[in-house]
């Protein structure tokens, strides 16, 4: 399988057939999902018909766009007008979205082709894509482990070829951790940088939507076309028509990077491969010229507490609105209003969304908002402002993608496990996981860049050196 710049680039110079490529990536789907079950639903009728409407396109007079017949999949938290969004839960099984979010928007203006719809924690609530309502995704590197999550669907999706990049979301890590566990390129991008509007949210002062590849390179051209500004997401920033590709071949960028790694990492039990693996990347980065810097950043220990604390307590609040009574799933059995939306909830949320927003309620709560939402605020405050100051030393903060490897299905991975994945949600900056090596167990792992807000395009630059200087064979497809 072809990247998608070199996929988009044949067949806007008629050297190959969209048609082809479709059925090509299909025939892939096909035989490798239904060990791997990273797909809900597939979309191959449309998907052919779209490909041959631009197999038929007079090349002379029709612009081509940046993802003319490029296929792509999308988790099943993002709206496409006309079809199912179902976050994976029983209670929006019927739903059909009304419109198209933003990122589709874009996506279809630039010619790439949906292919399907990705499987997903449920209401993107876990890390590991075990509570979706329908079907567990497993690890294409070994289908008795977890992809991770919650986007685990996607990130398998492209870990084993089937796409050749897809949309997820990053809440806590939920793109960029199942990268790392799938071996793939996940990028969450600066709060604000990509609209959310057409999104079944989370925790909106977290969430963002974000890219799964086989290469930083096809990550930065699907950036280049899904972000911008959007008047519909108020928090999204004016910054419309970046080309995140252009410059991304920067043959000095490492000779005078300075990287940071934070101290506190030494306080946390580490997978000792992944350890090894990542002192191993840490001294590639010395030999280009990178100047490695120890950054001390106290807060990072209140991480895991302070995001279970306040994205709950948005949990809380955006699941309100699945009340049973406008959309989704009704029960038939509710007697009154209350016992209407207490039924139709009980009836048809899984344990962990019910977990969530219970605990949600209760942080805020009038006896108990002071003492921990408020105060949870006010220490997220401490750790933007630590972590500002660690970036007058370094230009960016390097760490291990995540401090364990994969578990088996129904194994608990640690609470800290993605801690320095959250810090980057927690601060609203971008994060780029990229694929350094192969344990001895022939699982990949990951390392993390993350950098200050909105520099996303130097990030992209970054973690492109990086990729050229890592060992990972990005051509290498899980043996399914």
């Amino acid at each position: 399988m072809i990247g998608a710049k070199d996929i988009k680039t044949k067949i806007c110079l008629g050297e190959i057939r969209s048609v082809d490529t479709i059925k090509e990536h299909f025939k892939r789907i096909k035989k490798t999902d239904p060990k791997i079950r990273a797909f809900l639903r597939l979309s191959e009728e449309n998907a052919l018909n779209q490909a041959e409407q631009i197999d038929n396109k007079d090349r002379k007079n029709a612009k081509c766009g940046l993802l003319e017949g490029v296929p792509i999949a999308i988790k099943d938290n993002i709206m496409v007008k006309g079809e199912g969004m179902t976050s994976a839960s029983k209670y929006l099984e019927h739903y059909i979205s009304t419109y198209d979010a933003t990122v589709i928007e874009k996506l279809k203006e630039a010619g790439a082709i949906f292919i399907g719809r990705t499987n997903m924690d449920e209401f993107a609530m876990g890390g590991s894509t075990e509570s979706s309502t329908y079907q567990k995704t497993a690890n294409p590197w070994n289908i008795e482990y977890i992809p991770g999550g919650s986007s685990g669907g996607s990130a398998a999706a492209v870990s084993a070829g089937m796409v050749p990049f897809a949309l997820g979301s990053d809440t806590g890590g939920s793109i960029r951790q199942p990268a790392g566990f799938c071996g793939i390129v996940g990028y969450k991008p600066s709060y604000g940088l990509i609209s959310r509007y057409g999104v079944c949210a989370l925790a909106s002062s977290f969430d963002q939507v974000g890219t799964f590849s086989k290469t930083v390179a096809d990550s930065a051209l699907l950036t280049s076309v899904i972000a911008g500004k959007d008047y519909r997401d108020p928090v999204c920033e004016p910054k419309e028509g970046i080309d995140y590709v252009r410059g991304i071949d920067n043959p000095n960028i490492l000779k005078t990077l300075r990287v940071g790694i934070p101290k506190q990492l030494l306080d946390y039990k580490t997978d000792a491969e992944i350890t090894k693996y990542f002192n191993d990347a840490t001294n590639k980065l010395k030999l280009e010229g990178v100047e490695i810097i120890e950054i001390d950043i106290p807060a990072y220990r209140y991480v895991p507490a302070l995001y279970k604390v306040i994205m709950c307590a948005e949990v809380s609040a955006n699941i309100a609105t699945f009340d049973g009574i406008r959309y989704g799933y009704r029960s038939p059995n509710g007697r009154s209003l209350n016992d209407e939306y207490a039924k139709s909830r009980a009836e048809s949320l899984g344990y962990e969304v019910k977990k969530r927003i219970l605990f949600g309620t209760y942080v805020l709560g009038a006896k108990n908002y002071h003492r921990c939402y408020h105060q949870a605020q006010k220490v997220r405050t401490l750790l933007i402002n630590q972590i500002t100051v660690a970036y007058k030393k370094c230009d960016f903060i390097f760490t291990p993608a995540t401090l364990q490897m994969p578990v088996k299905f129904g194994d608990i991975l640690p609470e800290e496990c993605d801690l320095f994945l959250i810090a980057a949600n927690l601060a609203g900056l971008p994060g780029i996981t990229v694929p350094c090596s192969f344990t001895s167990s022939c699982m990949p792992m990951g390392v993390h860049f993350m950098g200050s807000r909105f520099s996303d395009a130097k990030l992209f630059q970054v973690a492109n050196a990086f990729e050229k200087i890592s060992e990972f064979d990005t051509d290498k497809y899980p043996i399914l």
